[in-house]
Order: C-alpha cells, then structure tokens, then sequence
C-alpha cells in the first residue's frame, strides 16, 4: 500500500488554520442568530424565551405552538422503531452495510425506511404550512420553511410576522 505525506510550509499552515478560524467564527456566530432568533419566536408565540436553548424539548415546543405536539412524538417513536430495526437487521454503521442480513431482513428494513420517510415527509410538510400560517405567511413561505428553514427562521424571528392565535385556536 502506498502512503503518501503531504507536508505544508509555514504559510500554507496559516492560511489553512486562519481558514478554519474564519469557519468556526461564522458558525458560531450563525447559531448564535438562530438562538436569538428561536428566542424571539417562543416569545411571539407567548412561550418563554428560554425553552429555546434546551435540544430536543425546544423542538417539542416548537410542535406545540403550531398543535402538532402528537405528531413530534410518533415521529420520534418512528425515528427510534427504524432505529432498531437497523439494529436487529444488522446494520453496521462503521461500514455502511447490512452484515448476515437475509432476503426478509431486507424487505423488512426496506418497507420500516420507506414508512419513516412518508411520515417525515407529511409531518414536516404539514408543519411547515402550519408554521407559515401561524406566523401570517403563505404556501411561499411554507416552501422555503421547508427548503431553507434556517433561513426563514431568522426571517419569522427577526422580522416583523406576528403569531395568529386565531388560526392556531381553530387548529386541531
């Protein structure tokens, strides 16, 4: 086997790692909008501001305030279930391939992946409208909630969409 070493100048080293400074700024920075932003729109929703900086629970409130706090929870049952089903399938995540896996394992695994992909996709397209709705957007918005959602969750926290109480009461 051939091994090859790269080796950079002093230069090179600083571009490189000045490079990898500016990423890591930008990021952090970008994050730090996107809390601020969530922030903002807990509070526009009438949650506190705080319930934006815990993982998992923000996500929870972000489903409860468009009333889809069932479906957070049968999406997260079904990202678990398929989960296992990797698991008793024998799915090997270091190699990216089923080990021993038999013609039934296949068919099984195949339908359990086609089934969590259909429900994502209702339950994020139907969030993605309800969130466009409660915020005093279009189907527009709902696309680009659901192709650029960072984006346009700056634009509801930082921009001047009120949250409709109305249209969520009537929500189901």
């Amino acid at each position: 086997m051939n091994q090859t070493t790269v080796t950079l100048t002093g230069a090179q080293a600083a571009a490189v790692g000045s490079m990898m400074i500016s990423v890591g700024i930008f990021c952090l920075v970008y994050y730090i909008l996107l809390v601020i932003a969530s922030w903002k729109i807990f509070k526009k929703a009438g949650e506190s501001g705080w319930k934006a900086l815990i993982p998992i629970y923000n996500n929870y409130i972000l489903y409860k305030i468009v009333k889809m706090q069932k479906w957070f929870w049968i999406s997260l049952l079904a990202a678990f279930a398929f989960s296992v089903c990797c698991s008793i399938a024998g799915y090997d995540p270091n190699t990216n391939n089923f080990d021993n896996l038999s013609m039934g394992g296949a068919i099984t695994v195949g339908i359990a992946a086609l089934v969590c992909c259909i429900l994502g996709l209702y339950v994020e397209i139907t969030y993605a409208i309800r969130t466009s709705r409660a915020f005093g957007h279009h189907a527009g918005f709902a696309i680009g909630l659901i192709l650029l959602p960072n984006l346009f969750w700056l634009i509801i926290g930082f921009g001047n969409s009120k949250y409709n109480k109305k249209y969520v009461a009537k929500l189901k």
